[in-house]
Order: C-alpha cells, then sequence, then structure tokens
C-alpha cells in the first residue's frame, strides 16, 4: 500500500492537469464560439448595411433617372402646346424656359455629385412640382378655352345653318309672293267676251253704219266687245288696242309712232287704241278703223288682236270677198 501511494498521488495529479486543460479548452471554445456569433452578427450587419447602401443608391440614381425623364416630359408637353395654340406662344415659352433653366441647375448638380436627397435637390424637386402644377393650370386653361372655341364654333355653325335655312325659307317666300303678285297681277287684267270684227258702209255723213262683206265697199273696220266686270282690277285709265292685220299679215297703222311695248319687252304696231275709265263694272266698247280711200281693202281673211296692260286680252277675224 504504502509503495502504490506515490503514483496514485501522481495519477491524481496528472489527473486534476487534465481537467484543468478540459477547462481551458472548453473556456477556450465556448470564447471561440461567442466570437463567431459575434463576428457572424457583425458580417451580416455589414451586409444589411451594405445592402441598404446598394438600395438607396438605385433609389437615388432611379429618383435621378426619373426627375431627369420628368423635366423632357413637361419640356414636350409645352413644346406641343406651342405648336397647337400659336396665339399663347408668348406666354408658354416663357414657362418652358423655366423648365430648360431647372434642367440646366439638375445637370450643374449631377455633375457636382450632389444627391436629388439633398438640399439642393429637395429644392429641384420643389420647383419640378411648382412648374408641373404650372403647365396643368396652363393646360387646363387652354382646354377651356378650346371648349369654349368648340362651342363658338358650334354656335356659329348652327347660326350660319339657321342662315341658310332662313335663305332658303325667305327665297322660297318671295318666289311664292312672286308667283302670287303674277298671278294677282293676272287677275287683274281686263278681260273680254263677244269680241268680234267686221267692216261697215258707212253713210249719213258719218252717223250711219251697214255691215258688209264686200272688200270694195268697205269704208271702215269695226271691233267691238264687252268688258267684263272685275273686281281686282284698279279703277284707273286704261288704254286699249287694236291690231288690225290684212289677209297678207300686214298691220294697218298710223305711221311710226303706232308701236305699243309688251310686257315681254317685245314691241308690236297697232291700229287704233282708245283710252277709258275703267270702275270695275261691265263696258261695251267699239274701235274703229277708217279705210283709206284711195286704197280700197283686199280680199281674204283678216285678223285682229287685242291688247291692254301690255297683254292681249282677245282674238278674233272676218272675211271681206
Amino acid at each position: 500500500m504504502e509503495n502504490n501511494s506515490p503514483q496514485v498521488e501522481q495519477e491524481e495529479k496528472e489527473g486534476g492537469n487534465n481537467r484543468i486543460v478540459v477547462i481551458i479548452l472548453i473556456l477556450v471554445i465556448a470564447l471561440l464560439g461567442l466570437l463567431s456569433g459575434y463576428l457572424f452578427f457583425q458580417v451580416n450587419d455589414l451586409k444589411k448595411e451594405a445592402e441598404m447602401l446598394r438600395n438607396e443608391k438605385v433609389k437615388a440614381e432611379t429618383d435621378t433617372d426619373e426627375y431627369r425623364d420628368q423635366l423632357q416630359l413637361l419640356t414636350a408637353k409645352y413644346d406641343s402646346l406651342i405648336q397647337v395654340h400659336e396665339g399663347l406662344r408668348a406666354e408658354l415659352e416663357i414657362e418652358r424656359g423655366k423648365v430648360v433653366q431647372l434642367m440646366s441647375d439638375y445637370q450643374a448638380l449631377k455633375r457636382s455629385g450632389g444627391s436629388m436627397s439633398g438640399g439642393n435637390g429637395l429644392s429641384l424637386r420643389q420647383r419640378l412640382e411648382e412648374l408641373q402644377q404650372q403647365y396643368d393650370e396652363s393646360e387646363a386653361v387652354i382646354l377651356e378655352l378650346k371648349a369654349q372655341n368648340q362651342e363658338l364654333t358650334n354656335e356659329n355653325f348652327r347660326a350660319q345653318k339657321l342662315v341658310e335655312e332662313t335663305i332658303a325659307q325667305n327665297e322660297k317666300l318671295n318666289q311664292e309672293n312672286s308667283k302670287l303678285n303674277k298671278t294677282v297681277e293676272i287677275a287683274k287684267r281686263l278681260k273680254t267676251y263677244e269680241l268680234y270684227a267686221d267692216a261697215v258702209k258707212v253713210s249719213g255723213g258719218g252717223t250711219k253704219e251697214k255691215q258688209t262683206d264686200k272688200a270694195k265697199k268697205a269704208d271702215r273696220i269695226r271691233v267691238c266687245f264687252t268688258v267684263l266686270d272685275n273686281q281686282l282690277a284698279d279703277k284707273q285709265e286704261k288704254l286699249i288696242y287694236a291690231a288690225i292685220k290684212d289677209p297678207d299679215g300686214k298691220t294697218f297703222t298710223q305711221g311710226d309712232k303706232s308701236m305699243l311695248t309688251l310686257l315681254n319687252g317685245s314691241e308690236i304696231q297697232f291700229s287704233v287704241k282708245k283710252e277709258i275709265f275703267y270702275d270695275n263694272k261691265v263696258m261695251q266698247l267699239c274701235l274703229n278703223w277708217d279705210v283709206n280711200q284711195t286704197e280700197a281693202l283686199k280680199e281674204g281673211t283678216y285678223m285682229v288682236e287685242l291688247y291692254a296692260d301690255g297683254v292681249q286680252i282677245g282674238t278674233t277675224d272676218f272675211t271681206l270677198k
């Protein structure tokens, strides 16, 4: 027992040393684990921070590109407005100039390395918002003016159509009035019936007349007729003309002054005329043509035409042997 005692002590001592080493190793391992954990979290934080910085950079670049695109779009909008609304060119070019100046300021900020999220960048954004608002207001005014102009155009078109319709209606009324006036004028003309003409031999100093159908015995041609009553006709003095034509178609006249102008503008010769006062009542009348004693009448058929108010109011004929 005594001989083994030192050995036991030695073993116990070695065992104690081993436990200390184990404990130290455990502590070292634990510390390494803690350090690894700490480093792991630190690395994750650095990764997150780097990711956040990358995102911020991408966002800043996106914001920068978006800001530039908005400026270019606003410039293009003003160009379009100026082309369409030439009358507002001066006012619109002033506002467009502000956009161009803002683009210049933005490019200067970009060259200097500034950020759109900084003070100058925020100022640029605010100016852009103000310019966009100004554009919206200008566009709203222009749209309102365009709507008013369209309404005026529509009103003008409707007014023009109304004028055209009124003119057409007036023209139609004028035509109807013209027809009515023509109808009234026709209705106002003298109308005759029982119109006849013959030749007579005159005796008793011109007071006695005897009808004859002998050309050589005729001293006078007599044209008799009845004028009908016409309440539409004007009460006034009127001239009634008789044109007597021999068998050859030659009109008996009293010289160059025996010309009558008709309503259609043509002129004809007449033989004899008579002035009457027409008072809308029935009248019986005769017009006489005295035969030239040095020139006897020809045998054949004689035509007689009556005229008043520039139109023919009757015809008849008679024959002499």
